[in-house]
């Protein structure tokens, strides 16, 4: 019975979306967001958002010079079933002061903490994030909104 039932929301999920006017989940990339949507058409919507970073008016990120860490996280869908898949998430965080490679992984999501160097002006934090027990990396050619890598840059202040 209870496969019946999964079949029937199935189908009405998918005629919902293939319904005209109907909008489907996505969004676009921000100062703090990575959208790793597949085929971006917000199937799949898996993200990645950097966490204890401050978006200014201009949208750019900032911490204050006291600041030793920021966090980033990648996180699957909420889509039924979606959010049971393993996610890994790399980050390396560059200064004038060197760079640090940090990973982590998690079912459904996984945070990793970003290490700030003291006295550091600026900080790049390059990434990369596999969704989906590994079968869908981003950046890749299927997540247009980050088809190649698109760090986030923070400064001190």
């Amino acid at each position: 019975m209870w496969r019946m039932r999964m079949l029937v929301g199935l189908g009405a999920l998918a005629a919902g979306a293939a319904l005209p006017g109907v909008p489907t989940a996505s969004a676009a990339n921000g100062p703090a967001y990575r959208d790793c949507s597949l085929f971006g058409v917000g199937f799949d919507p898996d993200f990645v958002q950097l966490l204890g970073a401050t978006v200014s008016p201009q949208g750019t990120l900032t911490v204050l010079p006291s600041q030793r860490l920021v966090q980033l996280e990648g996180s699957e869908s909420s889509d039924p079933g979606d959010s049971a898949g393993e996610v890994t998430l790399t980050a390396t965080v560059s200064s004038r002061q060197g760079a640090q490679t940090v990973s982590g992984a998690g079912t459904g999501k996984v945070r990793v903490s970003v290490p700030l160097a003291p006295g550091a002006k600026s900080y790049t934090i390059s990434w990369a994030a596999t969704f989906d027990n590994g079968n869908h990396q981003c950046p890749s050619v299927f997540t247009p909104e980050n088809e190649t890598p698109k760090p986030f840059v923070v400064t001190a202040e």
